[in-house]
């Protein structure tokens, strides 16, 4: 008797083995809805889930017309056109000497572990038609531990003069080697 529920639960436990642990079938991507819609070709479902959204969602797409460009106010917070050199360079309050004066009171500060460390760094940021130093980037530098100090003192920077291109204000690119420990 014991044989027999012995191997009636070994039959059993085999039985559920061979059939619970088989994969289940890969129906994908006949069952995806967009697969059926649009009959596996990605180019023709992206083109009509963008038709499609852009129908829901009209203010997502909406682009600016001639119209709405030209009423604008000149453009002044326009960022996508910076210039390397205009003919009148952006300015530091006090010129020269406040630009260095201002460089030596932020390397002043530097954070203890920096102490005592030398490491020249140019960084390239522009300044904008408002006056900001915007967007700095390390070009080169021979500690990069002083990185993040010069971001920093960059992006406190007080308002600049911006710089002028036939009359009228533009943004112009700034490149600066700020020297530490010297």
């Amino acid at each position: 008797m014991k044989n027999r529920h012995l191997s009636i639960l070994i039959i059993l436990f085999v039985f559920i083995v061979m059939t619970g642990f088989k994969p289940p079938k890969n129906s994908y991507p006949k069952n995806d809805i967009l697969y059926s819609k649009y009959g596996g070709d990605i180019e023709k479902m992206l083109e009509g889930e963008r038709r499609a959204d852009s129908i829901a969602r009209p203010f997502m797409y909406q682009t600016k017309t001639e119209e709405n460009q030209s009423t604008s106010a000149s453009n002044i917070d326009d960022e996508s056109i910076i210039l390397e050199k205009a003919e009148l360079m952006p300015q530091f309050p006090d010129g020269d000497k406040g630009l260095k004066d201002y460089i030596a009171s932020g390397i002043a500060f530097i954070p203890d572990t920096l102490v005592g460390k030398k490491a020249t760094v140019m960084i390239k940021f522009y300044i904008n038609t408002l006056g900001d130093a915007k967007d700095p980037k390390i070009i080169k530098t021979n500690d990069p531990s002083f990185d993040l100090q010069t971001i920093m003192l960059i992006d406190g920077m007080p308002k600049w003069t911006p710089g002028k291109q036939n009359g009228k204000e533009v943004n112009c690119y700034i490149t600066l080697p700020i020297q530490y420990g010297q």
